[in-house]
């Protein structure tokens, strides 16, 4: 088998144009392979007048290309037991395909047509945009989506990356057109900042030589430059309260700005999250605030680090009645990370459960295919995975409660809470 062998060992290999591949062998025993097309088009950077426009790009991507409509896009797929999908966040859009190694070569194309000629069909168009329009309408009127949209609003500046959640406004939809697309298209995704990252059996030389063929020298388009930060601005005590008549429970989301990934305390702070919420079942607020005080439904929080910012979010739902109770919880919760209570013995459990949760992703080409992607988003060493579990053991419960004091600062920090009044 050419090429190195644990999936969590990573190769390259960059062509004459500057596109870097990443390589990952499957699993042992995998019979399937996954490819990602990796562009920075994601949605942070998009106009507002245009908001909404990179999530309609990403669908649109893999809703038929080249000579394929949708419906026989899908029926080539089906026939040969794969899939291809799109996703888009604040930072990047991602086409993924996943298949039997058997049919590779047979599948490769229909990754390759979709990010060289997408149809941009005007019915496929305006399936996509009512969708999207569908789905701004439940953020709005959903405490779990509403509660997040305010939260955003109240922690970011105008102008922020991580301001907006990409659905943008029947308004803003209604201004991306055809050629709106294209441009974004031969702008952003085609550029010299997209990667592509590659679960098989190929070499890395191999499968560079395969996509660099079919792609040519399409990918050329200058690197879009990374945005502008705008400075963070003091958070609030007093929480946003979102009135949706209609609903039996309320949503409470608390969270400010945070560390970007390649912050030298992030091991620390993901080690904080986890302590804190991350962990389900063994973290401080399910325990303490679902398990032992039985005031919410669910509980949990996010540490979402990325290249240009990043930022913290806790989460609960619970009755109307305990909101304003819950939500004072999960201050002290956070508070009392900060002041050095972890200790030793709970450090290692969820250390150790963290850990153990990286093997079972070893288990199936896609769930390891996501590791190689992340690395790849996050732009982080080619040996990272096989550091991490070395990285994660050296920080101490000192370390974890001084790095919870920066990832999941209270100073920044806003709430809102939605549901009925």
């Amino acid at each position: 088998m050419p090429g190195v062998e644990s999936p969590l060992l990573l190769d390259s290999v960059t062509w004459d144009g500057g596109i870097e591949l990443i390589r990952q062998s499957p699993p042992v025993g995998a019979a399937s392979f996954s490819i990602t097309f990796l562009a920075p088009a994601g949605w942070g950077q998009e106009p507002a007048a245009q908001g909404g426009r990179s999530r309609l790009l990403s669908a649109l991507l893999t809703s038929g290309a080249g000579t394929w409509n949708r419906a026989e896009l899908a029926r080539r797929l089906d026939a040969l037991g794969a899939t291809l999908h799109s996703d888009v966040s604040p930072e990047n859009l991602s086409v993924t395909l996943w298949g039997p190694e058997a049919h590779r070569d047979r599948l490769i194309p229909l990754l390759t047509e979709s990010i060289l000629r997408p149809r941009f069909e005007p019915l496929e168009l305006a399936r996509v945009r009512r969708e999207l329009t569908e789905r701004q309408m439940r953020e709005l009127r959903q405490p779990a989506s509403r509660a997040e949209k305010e939260l955003f609003h109240r922690i970011f500046s105008r102008g922020h990356p991580l301001r907006e959640t990409g659905f943008g406004s029947p308004a803003s939809l209604a201004r991306v057109d055809r050629a709106a697309l294209r441009r974004e298209l031969a702008t952003r995704v085609h550029s010299r900042g997209s990667r592509f990252i590659a679960t098989t059996r190929l070499s890395a030389e191999e499968v560079s030589r395969r996509l660099s063929r079919a792609l040519g020298d399409v990918l050329e388009a200058d690197l879009p430059p990374p945005p502008e930060i705008p400075p963070r601005t003091r958070g609030s005590e007093t929480p946003q309260r979102v009135e949706l008549p209609g609903n039996s429970q309320s949503e409470i989301r608390l969270g400010g700005p945070s560390l970007v990934r390649s912050d030298p305390e992030y091991p620390a702070a993901y080690l904080a999250n986890e302590v804190l919420g991350g962990r389900s079942l063994l973290s401080r607020l399910f325990q303490r605030i679902r398990e032992r005080r039985g005031l919410a439904y669910h509980t949990g929080s996010e540490l979402a680090s990325g290249l240009w910012d990043g930022c913290w979010v806790v989460e609960a739902g619970t009755a109307p009645a305990q909101s304003g109770r819950v939500l004072s919880l999960l201050h002290q919760e956070i508070r009392q990370l900060g002041k050095g209570t972890l200790g030793r013995a709970e450090l290692h459990r969820i250390r150790e459960s963290a850990l153990g949760s990286i093997e079972l992703e070893l288990e199936d080409t896609a769930s390891a295919h996501g590791l190689a992607v992340e690395v790849a988003e996050s732009a982080l060493p080619l040996q990272h995975w096989t550091e991490w579990p070395a990285q994660l053991r050296a920080v101490s419960p000192a370390a974890v409660s001084s790095a919870s004091l920066r990832a999941l600062d209270l100073e920044f920090a806003s709430s809102v809470i939605a549901g009925p009044k």
